[in-house]
């Protein structure tokens, strides 16, 4: 849109730049036009002094005409400095025929004075063409005629050729017009070619500006690196401003600029001024630096006028300006652009055109770089509070198992000796149950919160693989589900010769967990469908159930730690801290299985779950399952030979 915008300020101002171009070479012209008469004027001056060491009459008066128009020649480039060339070739000309005019009437004894008026004729034409030339000739020749005939000169001699000398002005002054017609053309062709010659300059400049930019942009853009992204930023607008370039980062809690990369062609003259802002580094609305920060304008500081803050380091480092530029993104200030040189002249509204583009392509980039540092800061904290919590519960539940196992003991000890003297019904061995069950039930939750954090710390699933019949485990753990619950109704469907090598206890967990699940979210009963049978080189298990089932935006979730397709964890129907089927995906994860969830076909509610295992089950090393270097899902322990 910009681009767009100059170029058509740029179509907008051709006649503007030829109108300017034309004006530069008519002020060329007429200090030549002035040239050309201190000659004459020289010239003159020499044969009149000549004249008067001859006591011709009139001489000293011409001498002082001519003396005059030197003058008026002489501040003639004064005043094309202050106003236009056409005003001061007009009054040029009225001057030079005032002059001519006052010499044909004072000294009437040199009859070829009038002469003269072709060259004032020829300066007009020249200065203004074929109709100024033609109408300054009648009237000079009237001017002439007027001034002879006042002047008393008309004997018969004088009427003969009066008639003639009036037809060689108007002559001369044709004449003359048509070859200012030919020269004024080839002025105007040849401003019209320099304006061409400076537009086609213009566009490959602006062309080998865009390329630069763009060029720019792209290795801004290369590193999400803060440090690199300065010096990216340094390296490339180093070589195309002044002789040191800088770039500062904000830092918006001491409300100051600190150095962050310095280049240019003068690398001793960058390194020193690094050196110098390290050691002071400016503030916000100090200096020109400072100030383009808190301004967020561009700003100039030169030796003689330099601000506040700035003069120091400028005498220090032989410096004669700097410029200063923001670079902002997103409303904010991200950093300033600076560059510094010795050459008294300047930087100019070219480098400072320069300068705003490339901080402006610098913005997203610093923008973009202090997002990424933002956020590995904010995931070095998440994961050092992830290590405090999983530090925190493994230490916990470590500390849990201790009084629970002592627990535990007693209270099998306690049902062994009451188990002769009272009856198996009675209140008391009922609540000894209780306390056995809610045991068991509190070491399961102990050393799934273990599993867990060995997972979350070092992917830390632990398998011993080793050959076992499948069929047996399945049929084990259903028949001790069916005795924690004698009055659901579970069947069994498995098929023989289904012998693995996998890690006995930790498929029989993953058995349990997907049995209590069936048994758990079917509140009202319905029956509970074990199947498991070979599938070429992999065995399959699966557990039905005809419960609330899980509704399928929940269903790529349930396998997640702490989730319950229930509720949220303030509201949970079914109770249970929600990490049974993510230890069981870990597990199957480490068997290089597969788990899955799914309704239930064969009626109208309820799920299914089922997984998949190799028969020989190899753990897969951390490098294959997680590339990149991130943590493993698990970890192979192997048996002891």
């Amino acid at each position: 849109m910009l681009e767009c915008i100059a170029a058509m300020e740029a179509s907008n101002d051709g006649p503007r730049e030829l109108e300017a171009q034309l004006e530069m070479q008519m002020r060329a012209q007429e200090r030549q036009l002035t040239l050309a008469r201190l000659v004459l004027c020289a010239l003159a001056a020499v044969l009149l002094f000549a004249l008067m060491a001859r006591d011709t009459a009139g001489a000293s008066l011409l001498l002082a005409i001519v003396a005059a128009l030197a003058a008026w020649s002489v501040g003639v480039p004064a005043l094309l400095r202050r106003f236009p060339s056409r005003e001061v070739g007009i009054v040029s000309t009225v001057i030079e025929m005032a002059a001519v005019t006052t010499a044909v009437y004072a000294v009437p004894s040199a009859p070829d004075l009038y002469l003269f008026y072709g060259l004032v004729i020829l300066g007009a034409a020249l200065r203004f063409g074929l109709g100024a030339a033609i109408w300054s000739s009648i009237v000079m020749s009237a001017m002439y005629v007027s001034v002879v005939m006042v002047g008393g000169t008309l004997d018969r001699p004088a009427i003969e050729v009066l008639p003639v000398r009036v037809a060689y002005l108007v002559g001369f002054g044709a004449v003359a017009g048509m070859f200012s017609r030919i020269v004024i053309r080839r002025v105007n062709e040849n401003a019209r070619l320099q304006l061409r010659v400076a537009e086609e300059d213009r566009l490959r400049e602006s062309t080998r500006e865009r390329e630069l930019l763009s060029r720019l942009g792209r290795d801004f853009n290369q590193s999400l690196d803060l440090s690199a992204t300065y010096e990216a930023i340094a390296a490339g607008a180093g070589p195309i401003l002044g002789d040191a370039t800088m770039v500062f980062g904000a830092d918006d809690a001491e409300r100051r600029l600190e150095p962050a990369a310095a280049s240019g062609p003068d690398a001793a003259l960058a390194a020193a001024w690094r050196g110098w802002a390290a050691e002071r580094p400016p503030r916000l609305g100090e200096g020109a630096i400072g100030a383009a920060g808190a301004t967020a304008s561009a700003q100039e500081a030169r030796n003689d006028d330099a601000l506040a803050g700035d003069a120091a380091g400028m005498r220090t480092l032989g410096l004669a300006w700097i410029l200063a530029v923001p670079i902002l993104a997103g409303g904010r200030l991200h950093g300033v652009l600076a560059t510094a040189g010795r050459d008294a002249r300047g930087p100019g509204d070219g480098m400072l055109r320069l300068a705003e583009a490339v901080a402006e392509r610098a913005g997203p980039a610093l923008q973009n770089a202090q997002l990424w540092s933002d956020l590995q800061e904010r995931m070095a904290r998440e994961q050092a509070a992830t290590r405090i919590k999983d530090d925190f519960l493994s230490i916990v539940s470590h500390e849990l198992r201790t009084p629970l196992t002592s627990i535990q003991g007693y209270s099998q000890l306690l049902e062994a000796r009451l188990a002769g003297g009272f009856d198996p019904e009675s209140k008391e061995m009922a609540h000894l149950h209780v306390i056995l069950s809610q045991v068991g039930r509190m070491r399961r939750l102990v050393d799934d919160l273990l599993d867990v954090s060995r997972i979350d710390r070092r992917g830390a699933v632990s398998i011993e693989p080793g050959d076992f019949d499948l069929a047996d485990l399945v049929r084990e753990a259903v028949a001790r589900v069916q005795r924690e619950h004698p009055t659901r109704s579970i069947s069994l469907e498995v098929g023989e010769g289904m012998t693995i090598h996998a890690d006995r206890d930790r498929i029989d967990q993953v058995l349990s967990n997907l049995l209590e699940n069936a048994v758990k979210y079917s509140p009202d009963g319905g029956p509970v469908v074990v199947r498991a049978g070979g599938r070429g080189g992999e065995v399959e298990v699966t557990v039905s159930d005809t419960g609330i089932g899980i509704s399928p935006e929940h269903r790529e979730n349930v396998f997640e730690r702490f989730y319950q397709a229930d509720g949220d964890a303030g509201r949970r129907r079914f109770g249970g801290l929600g990490l049974g089927l993510y230890i069981s995906r870990a597990i199957i994860d480490a068997h290089g299985g597969r788990i899955w969830s799914g309704p239930n076909p064969e009626a109208d509610s309820g799920s299914v779950f089922g997984f998949r295992l190799p028969r020989v089950s190899i753990g897969l090393a951390p490098p294959a399952i997680a590339p990149g270097g991130e943590p493993p899902a698990f970890v192979v322990r192997r048996r002891e030979p």
